[in-house]
């Protein structure tokens, strides 16, 4: 599709068809990023006291896990730190009386599997989902892709790809969008996906850096020159990018940018590299705290990274903990934006399953599996040899009673009918020596990743 018509009429449409206003507050942020950093604090005051608000008055709970009365409001940025952080497990215990129900256009119910295997459901609303879009609308205008051009994303489930119908289909042709599966590469599957970008010519692909970097170092095994697409920029999310990832992605593809991005589902749009190689945070919609020893961090110092969402109604982000580290920094970017500036030092680390026919299953599939089975509070999956997986699982009374033949099945759907699946219930899944809780651990795929250069520096 001529992407100045999607930029122009089709994309536009589809958000006002979702009722989102995606395009205007695009506008908005297209202004925003070049304030003084002053204006945008004032701003995220004027924004955390309506969200406060909200919070307190408008969900069952929140003023009671606060600990202030429902008529209190922050008077500066500093009174954050007077309201109590939030992890998955308060969310988890409280989630209904979380909910704001009189959010506009109703609250979203959501569920994600989790950077930790620790699974969540939550709730957001259109606000924050047209929020978090245009901030990425407004990052790829930092590397020159416009609203509307072609770009492909190496992510999703398998299953879920293959139920897509036609509707949805015609709306991905129409926005100029094409999802390939990040859970089915293989040395088998490679031309396909490459004669898929062939065919489809994105200016940009976006997706998990260990799925990018793999697609990479299959192509070049298979012969196949990726420096014939199109594409101008690789954006990566999801996981930590690593130097030798951005060094193999960038050289495949002929020297073009891989760009950094930090995010996850229940916190949105977090930050993003720009062409200074800094990296943004989304400040008109996130406060970033990063907190060591319940103090905040220093400049160079690591810390947890802990944020609220300004601009989710339906469901208090209020100093919520991702769980992942990063640093502070006072730096000023030469790009000229008053967008702070922050370092994710290590977060998200993501292995992979190989399946008997070869097939590479990014990690992030299981989220698929156990984030649609209630009850399970945590999840570790074990791989030592092609044939079979061990999965460790914590889980509560909600658990169904045939729970453990639902992990069995669901998996089996991913990973083949050949795989033997051994479930065990544990009451507690302990980090690894590092203090990192890995939810897949493969020792296939550590082996084959060295074999094909995609471990090196990498960290354990």
């Amino acid at each position: 599709m001529n992407p100045y018509l999607v930029r122009h009429i089709f994309l536009p449409l589809h958000e006002r068809l979702l009722r989102r206003r995606t395009f205007r507050y695009y506008r908005d942020l297209e202004e925003s990023q070049w304030w003084a950093t002053q204006k945008l604090q004032e701003l995220q005051l004027e924004k955390l006291r309506r969200l406060v608000s909200l919070a307190l008055n408008k969900t069952a709970i929140y003023a009671d896990l606060a600990g202030v009365d429902r008529c209190w409001l922050p008077e500066s940025l500093e009174d954050l730190q007077r309201l109590p952080l939030l992890d998955k497990s308060i969310i988890s215990a409280h989630r209904e009386e979380l909910v704001n129900r009189d959010v506009r256009g109703g609250p979203i119910r959501y569920n994600t599997g989790g950077s930790t295997g620790q699974p969540l459901i939550f709730y957001f609303d259109k606000r924050r989902q047209a929020y978090d879009k245009a901030a990425r609308m407004r990052t790829h205008r930092w590397w020159g892709v416009e609203p509307g051009e072609k770009e492909a994303y190496i992510w999703g489930s398998p299953i879920e790809l293959r139920r897509q119908d036609r509707l949805k289909q015609i709306r991905d042709w129409l926005t100029n969008e094409l999802l390939l599966s990040a859970f089915d590469l293989s040395e088998q599957s490679i031309d396909w996906y490459v004669a898929r970008l062939r065919r489809f010519k994105p200016k940009c692909l976006f997706g998990y850096p260990s799925s990018i970097a793999l697609l990479c170092q299959l192509a070049r095994h298979a012969g196949l020159d990726l420096t014939e697409l199109p594409v101008k920029v690789i954006f990566c999310t999801a996981e930590v990018l690593y130097d030798h990832q951005r060094r193999i992605i960038s050289e495949t593809f002929g020297g073009i940018p891989v760009v950094n991005g930090y995010g996850s589902r229940e916190g949105g749009f977090i930050s993003h590299e720009c062409p200074e190689g800094r990296m943004h945070i989304t400040s008109e919609n996130v406060i970033v705290e990063i907190i060591k020893d319940n103090r905040p961090a220093k400049p160079g110092e690591d810390g947890e990274i802990v944020i609220t969402h300004l601009d989710n109604y339906a469901m208090p982000f209020i100093r919520y903990r991702t769980g992942d580290i990063g640093q502070p920094s006072n730096e000023t970017c030469p790009c000229g934006r008053g967008l702070e500036v922050m370092k994710v030092v290590k977060g998200r680390s993501t292995d992979f399953i190989i399946t008997a026919d070869g097939r590479w299953v990014h990690g992030s599939a299981f989220g698929y599996v156990f984030r649609n089975i209630p009850g399970v509070l945590q999840y570790q999956v074990i791989q030592e040899d092609v044939g079979s997986i061990r999965i460790l699982v914590v889980i509560d009374d909600d658990f169904p009673a045939n729970g453990v033949e639902q992990i069995r099945e669901s998996v089996i759907a991913r990973l083949g009918s050949d795989v033997q699946v051994d479930i065990e219930q544990v009451s507690k899944i302990t980090p690894d020596p590092s203090g990192k809780f890995r939810y897949v651990i493969s020792r296939v795929a550590r082996e084959r990743s060295m074999a094909l250069g995609l471990e090196e520096g990498k960290e354990t």
